[in-house]
């Protein structure tokens, strides 16, 4: 037998042998880390990851060396200097091309010198007689993107086997880390088999088994395993991990990317608490895959029992869908606290027992758009019934822009039947299609708007506007030399009705603005405009059919005088203000419509317009004013206090505000807020109206928040005096509400909220309440959420509504009641 040894630092090689396997590019360090986390304390410390340096020396020459290597393309990796273990004087470049072996392997072999194997060692044994080549020391392979490291890899010449032991560590491009006390793999790496095997997924959940088998390179079988993506304690590492899934086998399935397991037993706490004999979800490489997603199981009193089996599909990198039909299983409960008689059965059609629901989502580079709809037929008589809501925006280039705001369902109730929460911050559903220009001083806008109520007091569909066009420009100019700036604002509008008033305006105003700050601190502000509106109507109450016009030209000036107290404990500031501004009386015909000059609301900040009223239908003529000041406090500790008090007055009185609005007289209501923030988590906000003649409160809104975030409690109080419209003199009754809530972050990863609201109008009747609590970890999530309803609407019956949801991380959710 003839044996070399040769004593090496650094090899590399481009043997055929090695030339294929799993995708392994993670660093030595990384693997070394993750022994440690996973909680192995007899795990000895990792060595640094190696880096190339600069060639050493000609090697001294080797007694019965082989022949000299043949020259190969890939240039040799040298391993760093160890401080811990000296290297060995001589070192070689070492190619097992030049190893006698069978002519056959060399041929299967040939295809696969392409790709270079970089070896790394400390110590290379070759046996001639028996065709094993041995490396060890720290030995690494890499190869295309691919990593083995261990203390001791054999190379089976002949059987095209290769085994590795000591502190076995695999590294793929994926970020999969495997560890291993042994691994006996076939020469390409697509074929082998490990003992106490441990596994670091991409997405850093555990893999753990005692042995595991590898096929084709692809596939890989785990004996029983143990899977988790909790990370463990710090403090204490034996720890059982949250949860954490046990199966009998687990197939990773690389080609498919799917991870598939066998009689699985879910442990939670390290009590088994379920069991299926399968489960499978998507390894951690993939973000997106379409497939089935968890059902939701649901009952209500308006709709009855109901199962839900939503389908995930990815249509392609920017764009996915998720379709969601509705199961209803029984009809609505016969118990529940409505007017409304719930059907006795159901129709024949299909329909009636399904809802059509799905959520589409697409985002790009200039883009993003989501939908969410339904469909569905009405149970007792089969008409049907949906809902869309859509919001998509797209930049045109660096100045335009477009996009839409659909909100629309089929009549009132339906998406508070169907349990379909459309976002509104108004009392009615809006549509919106626009494109808009954003200049450097300038703004432009081409928009069209239609509209839907949800209560049954809101006229039908009919007498709902469709706002088709609406344009709109605003420019302001550079500042003149005397400081003034110009500014020109254009709009034109119109808008139609199947029953009621359809008009067309025309506006246009230009205008010039001076700030002005004298010796003594006080500021001015002078405004001069004019504007010049046209209308043309048809069906306007009392008229009919009008065309009519108006110019309307204004002065204004807006002063303010602030006094500042540089106290070191508390500075303050108080600040007199004042406006005067002066129209011609009138302008307000009875051929002009109003449409967006109705919902008019005086407070203590519109007061000081010199226009006091919204939109450009009415316009507030004579001369007018108003006077106020403001306070502000803010105290070395922190903190501030803020109060503001106004009254508006006017020399001409009309009916340009209505009776119930605060301005029917010369004089206005007193107007005013009052903000306390002693503390970051101390807040106290009052906003009043109170009537001019004998202070009775017209309207007062009181917010209180108090607590840090353990414990965080809120108290709201609302009281509105009852109003008349200015348009159809439709009276909005009077409003009397409290609202409270409480918000606590138990701890890090438990929190509670809970709220109610009591209509002190009727008694002080309760209108419903909700309680939520939520634990939420790095692997794991409960949410609970209950909610009472103590209100109905025709079919939207009153009851109760609870739901439990588990979130597993990388599991997905499981919604186990929802009632």
């Amino acid at each position: 037998m003839r044996k070399i040894v040769v004593a090496a630092a650094a090899i590399a090689t481009a043997h055929p042998a090695w030339a294929e396997g799993t995708l392994f590019n993670h660093p030595w360090p990384e693997a070394g880390g993750w022994g440690q986390a996973w909680g192995d304390e007899d795990s000895p410390p990792q060595p640094s990851a190696p880096v190339s340096r600069p060639p050493l020396p000609a090697p001294a020459p080797v007694v019965n060396a082989p022949p000299p290597p043949v020259p190969v393309s890939a240039p040799a990796v040298m391993a760093p200097p160890r401080p811990t273990r000296p290297l060995p004087p001589a070192i070689t470049t070492f190619d097992p091309r030049s190893i006698t072996r069978p002519a056959a392997l060399d041929q299967t072999k040939e295809r696969d010198n392409d790709q270079p194997v970089h070896i790394t060692a400390d110590q290379i044994v070759h046996d001639n007689d028996l065709g094993v080549v041995t490396a060890k020391g720290r030995v690494e392979i890499a190869q295309a993107g691919r990593t083995l490291s261990a203390d001791v890899v054999s190379y089976n010449l002949k059987q095209d086997v290769i085994t590795s032991s000591g502190n076995v560590v695999m590294t793929e491009a994926t970020g999969e880390v495997t560890f291993a006390d042994y691994f006996e793999l076939t020469g390409d790496f697509k074929n082998g088999v490990a003992h106490e095997i441990k596994v670091l997924l991409a997405d850093h959940s555990r893999l753990a088994a005692a042995s595991a088998t590898r096929v084709g390179g692809t596939r890989t079988d785990f004996d029983k395993a143990v899977y988790t993506p909790c990370e463990p304690c710090r403090d204490h590492p034996e720890r059982v991990p949250l949860w954490q899934a046990k199966a009998e086998r687990v197939t990773h399935n690389q080609d498919e990317q799917r991870v598939e397991y066998r009689d699985v037993w879910m442990e939670i706490d390290g009590i088994p608490v379920a069991y299926t004999p399968y489960l499978s979800h998507p390894d951690p490489t993939v973000k997106r895959r379409s497939g089935f997603l968890t059902p939701t199981i649901g009952n209500s009193s308006s709709l009855g029992a109901a199962v839900s089996t939503p389908y995930y599909f990815v249509l392609s990198d920017q764009e996915d869908l998720t379709f969601s039909p509705r199961w209803l299983l029984s009809n609505p409960s016969s118990t529940a606290t409505s007017t409304y008689e719930a059907p006795d059965n159901v129709g024949d059609s299909a329909l009636q027992h399904v809802v059509l629901a799905g959520e589409h989502r697409w985002a790009g580079a200039y883009g993003q758009a989501k939908t969410v709809g339904s469909l569905t037929a009405d149970r007792a008589n089969g008409d049907l019934r949906g809902h869309v809501d859509s919001v998509g925006v797209f930049d045109l280039d660096h100045n335009w822009r477009s996009g839409w705001d659909i909100q629309r369902q089929s009549d009132d109730t339906y998406a508070n039947v169907y349990g379909y929460r459309i976002p509104m911050d108004k009392p009615w559903l809006t549509s919106r299609l626009y494109a808009e220009d954003f200049g450097r001083r300038d703004y432009s806008v081409v928009e069209g708007f239609a509209f839907q109520g949800v209560t049954n007091t809101d006229d039908n569909i009919d007498k709902s506007p469709l706002v088709l066009p609406h344009l709109a420009y605003s420019h302001i100019s550079m500042p003149d030399r005397w400081g003034g700036t110009w500014h020109l604002d254009g709009d034109a509008l119109a808008y139609t009705r199947v029953e009621g008033t359809s008009a067309d305006r025309l506006s246009q105003q230009i205008g010039w603005t001076r700030p002005l700050t004298t010796s003594l601190g006080d500021q001015y502000t002078f405004t001069t405009s004019v504007r010049a509106d046209g209308f043309h109507s048809d069906a306007l109450p009392q008229v009919g059919s009008a065309e009519t016009g108006r110019v309307y030209p204004t002065v204004a000036t807006n002063w303010r005088f602030p006094f500042i107290n540089e106290s070191s404990t508390l500075p303050q500031v108080i600040t007199p203000m004042a406006m005067v501004a002066y129209s011609p009386v009138g302008g307000n015909s009875m051929k002009m419509p109003n449409e967006d000059s109705s919902d008019f609301e005086l407070d203590e900040i519109n007061v000081f317009r010199p226009n006091r009223l919204p939109g450009l239908d009415r316009v507030e003529g004579g001369l007018r004013g108003a006077y106020g000041f403001r306070y502000a406090a803010y105290p070395y500790r922190g903190g501030q206090v803020t109060a503001q008090l106004a009254q508006g007055w006017r020399q001409h009185t009309d009916a340009t505000f209505a009776p119930d609005s605060g301005f029917a007289d010369n004089l206005s209501d007193y107007l005013g807020n009052v903000t306390l923030s002693p503390a970051a988590n101390a807040n106290l906000f009052n906003r009043f109206r109170l009537d001019h003649d004998n202070l009775h409160t017209a309207r007062d809104e009181v917010g209180v928040s108090a607590g840090p975030k353990a414990i965080n409690t809120s108290l709201a109080y609302g009281y509105f005096e009852k109003s008349v419209s200015t348009v159809d003199e439709s009276v909005f009754p009077r409003r009397h509400y409290i609202a409270a809530s409480v918000n606590s972050a138990i701890s890090q990863f438990w929190s509670f909220n809970a709220a109610s609201n009591w209509d002190m109008a009727h008694n002080g009747n309760n209108l419903g309440w909700v309680a939520k609590a939520i634990y939420n970890d790095e692997c794991f999530a409960v949410t609970t959420n209950f909610i009472r309803n103590l209100t109905s609407d025709r079919d939207y019956l009153a009851g109760y509504s609870v739901s439990l949801v588990l979130v597993f991380k990388t599991f997905g959710q499981v919604p186990l009641t929802a009632f």
